[in-house]
C-alpha cells in the first residue's frame, strides 16, 4: 500500500508539474511588423538597422508641444536623439534652437551642424575636454561659443579650473551652476555651498558669466512604495526654489533673464501640469518612447524607434550536451522548438515582433550573431526581418548606419546617426 501510494504521489505532481508547463506563446507578425517585413525583403540591404516610425514621433511632437502649449520652452537632448537631421526635424517642429549635449565631440558637430544653436552641456567636462571644442572648432567658424554655449560646473573646484581656461583662451566662457534637487548624484548641494562659490566669483571676477542654473529630478520618476510622486515633485521643486532665493541675493552676478533648466523625458508632464520654477524643459527619449520609457505619466507617447534585423538562420532549438534531454526540454517547454540567428545582437533591447520570441538563457547573448527561441508558430525564415524594441535610445542610434524612416507604410528617407558614442 505505502508503495502504491508513493506511486500515485509521484503521478500526481508528474501530472501537477506538465500542467504547469509553459504555454505556446508563439506567433506571426502582428500586421503592423508584417508589412514592414514584406517592406525590408524589397528594400533592406540585408544589414541591422533602425526604423522610426514617422508618424509616431510626430504623434510624440506634437503631444509634447500641445502639453507644454507655450509655458515652457524645450532643450533637445542631443545624446538622445543622435542624428543631426532627426534633431534638426524636431527643432523645426518645436520651434527650438536649444540644444543639451554631454559629449565633447558631439558638442563639435553640433556648433558646425547648427551654427545658430544655444547649447548647454548636459553634464561637467573636465577642462581638457573643454579646451578641445575651442582647438577643433578654428577661427572662422559661424557659431561663437562666448554667447551660445553654456558650460556645466558642478563643484569649487571646476569653476577654478574653467577660470584658468577662460583665462588661457581670453574669452568669456559663460556658465551654469548644477544644483542637487534630490538626485544625489553631484552638483552644490545646497543654498549655502551655492553661495560660497558665487561669493569666489564676486571676489575674483574670472572671465565666467554666469547663465543659470540646472537642476535634474529624475528620482522623481522613481519614487519608493512609501513616498507619493506628487510630494517627491513638491520637493524637489522647493529646493530648486531655495537655490534661486540664494543665486538671486547676488545681483551682479545673477542674470535678468537667468536660464533655469530641469526636468527630462520621465518628468515633463509634472511641469507642464504643476507650479515649476523652471523656465525651459529638457527631452529626448520620449519622443522617440524606448522600453524604459514605458511609465504611467508617459503613456499616451507611442514607441517611435526598433530595431529591425534580418534572420541569417532559423533551426531546430537544440543545444549543446543535452543529447537525448533534449527533446524533452521541448516537450515541457514548446518555446524552445526553434532557433533565429540573427544578424548583429546584444543591442539593450526587447525581442518584439514575432510575438513569443526570447533570448535563451541557456545559450547566453552575442553581438554577432544573437540566439532567439520561439516555437514552430513563430513564424519566420532565413531572410524575413526579425523587430526588437530598444531599452533606450541614448548610446543605440550611435551603434548603427541608418536610420530609415517609415511614413504610412512606405520608406521616405533616411538620416545618418552620428558616428561617435
Amino acid at each position: 500500500m505505502k508503495r502504491r501510494r508513493l506511486i500515485g504521489l509521484g503521478a500526481a505532481a508528474l501530472i501537477a508539474g506538465w500542467a504547469l508547463r509553459p504555454s505556446d506563446r508563439g506567433q506571426a507578425h502582428a500586421p503592423y511588423f508584417d508589412a514592414l517585413n514584406q517592406l525590408l525583403r524589397r528594400e533592406g540591404n540585408g544589414i541591422p538597422l533602425l526604423v522610426v516610425d514617422m508618424d509616431a514621433l510626430d504623434h510624440n511632437t506634437e503631444l509634447l508641444a500641445r502639453r507644454l502649449a507655450g509655458k515652457l520652452p524645450v532643450r533637445l537632448v542631443a545624446k538622445s536623439l543622435a542624428a543631426n537631421g532627426l534633431l534638426g526635424y524636431l527643432a523645426e517642429k518645436l520651434g527650438t534652437q536649444r540644444f543639451m549635449v554631454f559629449h565633447q565631440p558631439q558638442l563639435n558637430e553640433l556648433a558646425r551642424a547648427f551654427p545658430r544653436a544655444d547649447l548647454l552641456l548636459g553634464k561637467p567636462l573636465p577642462a581638457k575636454a573643454a579646451l578641445s571644442l575651442y582647438q577643433q572648432l578654428g577661427n572662422h567658424s559661424a557659431f561663437d561659443p562666448s554667447r551660445q554655449l553654456t558650460w556645466l560646473v558642478d563643484t569649487p573646484q571646476r569653476l577654478a579650473e574653467y577660470a584658468q581656461l577662460a583665462g588661457a583662451l581670453g574669452q568669456p566662457l559663460q556658465i551654469a551652476l548644477e544644483i542637487d534637487v534630490g538626485l544625489a548624484r553631484g552638483g552644490f548641494p545646497d543654498p549655502a555651498q551655492l553661495a560660497t562659490a558665487l561669493t569666489w566669483l564676486r571676489e575674483h571676477k574670472p572671465s565666467l558669466v554666469l547663465r543659470g542654473l540646472m537642476g535634474y529630478e529624475v528620482q522623481v520618476a522613481h519614487t519608493p512604495p512609501w513616498q507619493s510622486q506628487a510630494s517627491a515633485f513638491a520637493e524637489s521643486m522647493a529646493r530648486y526654489r531655495a537655490f534661486i532665493d540664494t543665486a538671486q541675493g547676488f545681483t551682479d552676478l545673477w542674470p535678468s533673464e537667468p536660464l533655469l533648466n530641469g526636468a527630462g523625458s520621465l518628468t515633463y508632464p509634472l511641469h507642464a501640469r504643476e507650479d515649476t520654477p523652471l523656465n525651459e524643459v529638457a527631452v529626448g527619449s520620449v519622443l522617440l518612447k524606448p522600453g524604459d520609457f514605458d511609465s504611467r505619466l508617459l503613456g499616451a507617447h507611442r514607441p517611435a524607434l526598433y530595431i529591425a534585423s534580418p534572420v541569417l538562420k532559423a533551426q531546430d532549438g537544440a543545444l549543446p550536451y543535452l543529447g537525448g534531454v533534449q527533446p524533452l526540454l521541448q516537450r515541457w517547454d514548446r518555446n524552445r522548438e526553434r532557433a533565429l540567428y540573427i544578424y548583429g545582437g546584444q543591442w539593450p533591447a526587447e525581442p518584439l515582433s514575432p510575438a513569443g520570441l526570447r533570448y535563451d538563457s541557456l545559450y547566453g547573448r552575442s553581438a554577432n550573431q544573437e540566439r532567439l527561441i520561439g516555437s514552430e508558430r513563430t513564424a519566420v525564415d532565413v531572410d524575413d526581418w526579425v523587430f526588437l524594441r530598444p531599452d533606450r535610445s541614448e548610446g543605440v542610434l550611435t551603434a548603427f548606419n541608418e536610420l530609415r524612416l517609415l511614413r504610412h507604410g512606405r520608406f521616405v528617407g533616411s538620416w545618418a546617426p552620428h558616428k561617435h558614442p
